[in-house]
């Protein structure tokens, strides 16, 4: 029986004006076509404002003989002073581990203030790690410190 990667393991920090967010509830929730399962899980940030999922493993003796088209839903949302936001909105379509972004691990920035829209495969108001410097939106501050 294959192990099957649900959803790869998360980890970020939550930001309001620039400054960490603790306390935020982040629920991440998945939707697996195969086997028509959905699951919920939740962590709270940090003092930093951080956070961490482990990632979401499955078995399926079928799942892994029968050609398929992988299909999981993955949605995490940022629930903070009353408001839900929506951190992560993606369809994954194989089982690898960190095969959302082709092998590099999920590592978000997600700023409160920041309306959602694509960001490269992802709808979300959270930044994949190495985004803003890929396009060109680094602010001086932060272009100086790389």
């Amino acid at each position: 029986m294959a192990s099957m990667v649900i959803f790869s393991a998360v980890s970020g920090k939550v930001l309001k004006a620039g400054q960490p967010v603790a306390g935020a509830v982040i629920e991440r929730e998945f939707r697996w076509a195969w086997k028509e399962e959905n699951g919920k899980d939740a962590v709270t940030t940090d003092a930093a404002g951080e956070f961490r999922l482990p990632a979401i493993e499955r078995n399926s003796l079928l799942g892994s003989v029968l050609p398929h088209e992988p299909m999981v839903r993955q949605t995490i949302l940022i629930k903070h002073g009353g408001k839900t936001h929506k951190a992560w909105l993606f369809d994954k379509s194989n089982y690898d581990d960190n095969g959302e972004r082709k092998g590099k691990p999920i590592r978000l920035t997600c700023r409160l203030e920041s309306q959602p829209g694509r960001r490269g495969e992802v709808f979300a108001i959270c930044e994949l790690d190495g985004w803003r410097r890929r396009i060109g939106l680094l602010t001086p501050s932060e272009a100086a410190a790389i």
